[in-house]
Order: C-alpha cells, then structure tokens, then sequence
C-alpha cells in the first residue's frame, strides 16, 4: 500500500510541476499556435485535484488506527480538498494568488502522504 502511495504523492507534485511549466511556456508563448495550451490548462489542475483525492484516500485507509498519521492525513486532506475551493472565492480576482494558495494546499498533501508512507508504519513494526 506505502508504494502506491509514494507513486501517487509523486504523481501529484510531478503535475503541479508540469502545471508551472505548461504556464511558462504560454506565457512566451504569442498568436494563434497557443490555443494549444487552452486545455491543457484545464486538464491539469484538474488531474492535480484528482490525484491528490485518491492519494488522501488511499493514505488514510492505510492510517487508520494511528493517531496522530490518522489526524494529520485527515487534516491534509480537508485542506487539499476544500482549500482550493475557499481559495478561489477568496482570490476571485486575483489568479496568481489563487494559483500559489492552491498550489501549497496540494502540495502539502503530497508531502504528508509521503512521510507517511516512508515513516507511518515503522513506529508500530
């Protein structure tokens, strides 16, 4: 279980990388050749979110019954979830915070998920 979760951690932070260089390159990017961008600009964040989803899922099913792995994965979770949301109803007018607020709330699943799964279980082997 620990293995697929490190792949879907690294899945994720491997997105929102590929996220930060597809918006790079359309912003040098100039006429009617960056129409290409359009929805790839759509499908990844919307990837990062599902990726994320099933990571929290498959590391709290693994968690359950460790305390303090538990609450933190549940916490991660709640913040990766709804974060974005309430993110974008706060900086409604403002992309480039909601991108960067969004992009920490994904991460730091991504990271729980990862100390966890190379961390969790060792303390109750």
């Amino acid at each position: 279980m620990s293995t697929r979760i490190r792949v879907l951690a690294v899945a994720v932070i491997v997105l929102v990388a590929a996220y930060f260089v597809m918006r790079a390159l359309a912003t040098a990017c100039a006429g009617s050749g960056c129409d290409v961008f359009i929805p790839i600009s759509l499908l990844l964040p919307l990837l990062i979110f599902v990726a994320s989803a099933v990571t929290a899922v498959l590391a709290i099913a693994s968690a359950r019954g460790l305390g303090a792995w538990f609450a933190v994965l549940i916490i991660s979770t709640v913040l990766a979830v709804l974060g974005p949301i309430v993110a974008l109803l706060i900086f409604k007018d403002s992309p480039d915070a909601f991108v960067a607020t969004g992009t920490v709330l994904e991460l730091q699943l991504a990271v729980a998920a990862l100390a966890y799964s190379f961390y969790g279980r060792r303390a109750h082997i």
